[in-house]
């Protein structure tokens, strides 16, 4: 039994000699085939030469071994080159020559016992695969060497002077035709038996794929089912013919909308429009609808009960084989609890939770929108004393009454906002005062103040305050106020104006100063990246790095962007700058595995030459999947479409998206759809006071419920301590990042 199965392993082994992977059936058997006739016609040939060798026959016997010979080279030689081609011409070669060369050795046909006959090897195997012109050359070729044969055959009789006896001729002629005719039936049997299990094995993928088929088809039609079913169960779904008259709306529709379908089928869409819609959305609407476009947005709509709901919108036009728009189909995801929950946040987020009034930063976010203000910067005197003398709870009370007080005194008739910025120090915004209306309402906030002493508990305080004013551009406004109230208490007045006096020089010298620092660095290459693990909240393992500019100065000391980064982009230097972080964050990441962080502002995004830099530099280094580029939230988006356009393409290159500083600007939960965001980095404004202070946590937990339901990812920034680190891993922030783990570095761990 194992000697069967070792021949059979050896002997499978050789058949499929010269035959590839990729080989299909045909290939396949003529390989076969080309193999296995030297196995049958090579061991004859080596008998028969042997006889021969007994009979003194030495040319016969040559002849004859020569066949197994050079069909063994030949075998080696397609072993070795797989150039089966030109194996397969010299094989069919010796099978036709060889037998007639041995006939014309030994006398013609009847002294060579019709040892020609093996020679029909040639035109059987060729038409064994080959059903063509090619197998009838073969046939013909046997032929043509028969007839020839019989022409000469009378001089071969009378030149062989020294034929076998009757004995071994006849002997020969039992063999010849016994073995070869067994010889060509074991081919021909072989072959017929691997066409069928071939057969077999097609006919059983082709069941198996039809089977397979059906199955799908069934799994589809169910999918297609649950589609619907999940589609009318979450998604608000209608059509409207050419004119804007609704055709079709889907279960939801009704059961959220609270109409019949008699109410709705044949109506517009105006039976739910909210009236606190602008009613040019719905011109731009119409017009990139109209344009064969996809239009999305959020908006607001209203119930057959008169209550609102949000709902996020896609509405395409449905096009015909011609292109021409026959409908169209809106889509709509209710976000109602999504906007409700982050007006809670915003809330939460923008309220100085002792006061009640808005905080920092809402200020922060008001200086952003708003076209012209001016600002006025109040700053309670002393209070540290208060503090010092009554205590923080009594302090506190203080604060409490003197907020009060201020709102009480803001002009109602104008466009006025107070802020707490923070311990002891208040702003008013306002954009209806002139100048002179604005410092004669400060002269009577003072004078309110002089006059209205606070009560807290048995004691009465009499507070005074100093007053910073600065109508300069929004972005300089807080400082140039804060500029101004330096001044106010450096000469003891009540109340000083900002006017460029105060820092115009220095600034100027300031930035000049730095200008010539950043060129500097720049030509002598000493712009380079710091790197700054983010980890995994469960282990504290290392997530990915997130890749920070620095400014190596002339005595080699390390320059925060906090010193030179609003500069360069007053100098035109900060493009010069993202190209400069781009690149050398690549390089830095090019030959490891790790995931690394890049920065980009809005600006970066919207810049034309940044946004090609990036799609170039994707392709060149082929590193994508590992990048994500982190935008900072608090920047207010205006051209969302190119930010979208931006985002969509760079992930589709496998890049991620993270929105940075996430609860410091905007918030918009809505915007993080659009955005596609991966990653919400929590600012570490909020992180770092999560331990002892209970907003800020709710704050944090708020954030991560919100990414939990879009399968966003958090990072926490500022993690400090080991307080903060526990806190936030069991407010189930995912992911880590702050000095607790790791300053930032020069070089990747």
């Amino acid at each position: 039994m194992k000697s069967l199965n070792f021949f059979k392993k050896y002997f499978k082994k050789y058949i499929e000699i010269g035959i590839l992977s990729t080989d299909g059936e045909s290939l396949r058997l003529e390989k076969t085939s080309i193999a296995i006739v030297p196995l049958i016609m090579g061991p004859a040939g080596i008998i028969w030469s042997l006889i021969y060798i007994l009979t003194e026959h030495y040319l016969s016997a040559s002849i004859a071994f020569s066949y197994a010979f050079f069909s063994l080279l030949n075998l080696l030689y397609l072993h070795k080159t797989k150039n089966f081609r030109t194996v397969q011409k010299i094989q069919m070669t010796l099978m036709l020559l060889i037998p007639f060369f041995l006939m014309w050795s030994l006398g013609g046909f009847a002294l060579s016992s019709y040892v020609m006959i093996w020679a029909f090897f040639a035109p059987v195997t060729y038409l064994i695969y080959d059903k063509n012109s090619k197998s009838l050359f073969w046939f013909n070729a046997f032929m043509a060497l028969v007839i020839f044969s019989a022409f000469i055959d009378n001089w071969l009789i009378e030149w062989h002077t020294s034929p076998m006896s009757q004995e071994m001729i006849e002997l020969f002629f039992v063999l010849n035709i016994v073995c070869s005719l067994s010889g060509i039936y074991f081919l021909l049997n072989y072959i017929i038996h691997q066409k069928e299990k071939n057969s077999d094995k097609k006919i059983q993928k082709k069941h198996e794929a039809l089977v397979n088929s059906t199955k799908q088809l069934f799994d589809n039609l169910s999918y297609l089912q649950s589609y619907k079913d999940n589609i009318d169960k979450n998604l608000i779904v209608t059509k409207t013919d050419l004119d804007g008259n609704i055709t079709f709306a889907n279960k939801n529709f009704y059961k959220i909308t609270g109409y019949t379908e008699d109410e709705v089928i044949g109506k517009k869409h105006n039976i739910i429009k909210h009236p606190d819609n602008k009613s040019s959305m719905f011109v731009k609407l119409w017009a990139t609808i109209t344009a064969k476009k996809t239009w999305h947005g959020s908006l607001q709509n209203m119930k057959k009960d008169g209550t609102g709901y949000w709902i996020d919108t896609t509405i395409s036009p449905i096009l015909d084989k011609d292109e021409n728009i026959v409908e169209y189909i809106a889509i709509r995801h209710d976000i109602t609890r999504l906007i409700r929950q982050q007006a809670e946040l915003t809330k939460m987020l923008y309220t100085d939770k002792l006061t009640g009034l808005q905080n920092r930063n809402a200020l922060f976010y008001e200086l952003k929108i708003k076209k012209k203000i001016s600002l006025i910067l109040i700053n309670i005197d002393n209070f540290s004393q208060i503090n010092d003398l009554y205590g923080d709870k009594f302090g506190d009370n203080v604060l409490i009454k003197f907020s009060a007080l201020l709102k009480k005194n803001i002009p109602t008739e104008r466009d006025c906002k107070i802020f707490r910025l923070n311990g002891d120090e208040f702003v008013l915004l306002t954009t209806t005062m002139e100048e002179t209306e604005v410092f004669k309402s400060a002269q009577e906030f003072i004078k309110n103040i002089d006059s209205h002493p606070l009560s807290i508990g048995d004691e009465e305080i009499l507070l005074s305050i100093t007053i910073g004013i600065s109508y300069e551009k929004n972005s300089l406004l807080l400082s140039t106020a804060n500029m101004a109230l330096k001044v106010a208490r450096r000469d003891a007045k009540s109340i000083v104006v900002y006017n460029d006096a105060f820092s115009l020089n220095k600034e100027y010298e300031n930035n000049i100063k730095w200008i010539k620092i950043i060129k500097k660095a720049i030509k002598d290459d000493r712009i380079v990246m710091f790197f700054q693990p983010i980890v995994n909240s469960e282990d504290y393992s290392i997530f990915k790095y997130e890749t920070l500019i620095r400014l190596i100065d002339k005595d080699g000391q390390v320059i925060s962007p906090f010193f030179f980064l609003e500069i360069a982009k007053k100098a035109k230097l900060y493009k010069e700058l993202t190209k400069i972080v781009i690149k050398k964050s690549f390089e830095a990441f090019k030959e490891n595995n790790y995931i690394f962080s890049v920065n980009l502002t809005i600006d970066d995004i919207l810049d034309k030459e940044i946004n090609k830099y990036i799609y170039d530099l994707l392709q060149e280094y082929n590193i994508a999947h590992r990048v994500t580029f982190e935008i900072v939230e608090s920047e207010v988006i205006n051209d969302f479409e190119k930010v979208e356009q931006f985002i969509t393409k760079v992930k589709a290159l496998g890049c991620k998206i993270a929105i940075d500083d996430f609860g410091t600007g905007y918030s918009n939960f809505v915007y993080l759809m659009r955005l596609q965001a991966d990653f919400i980095k929590i600012d570490g404004s909020i992180i770092k006071e999560v331990v002892n202070d209970k907003k800020s946590a709710l704050i944090t937990s708020s954030i991560v419920a919100f990414a939990q339901e879009m399968n966003i990812q958090t990072i926490g920034e500022f993690v400090e301590s080991k307080e903060v680190a526990e806190k936030a891993k069991a407010l189930s922030v995912n992911k880590l990042q702050g000095y607790y783990f790791d300053q930032p570095l020069a070089r990747l761990k």
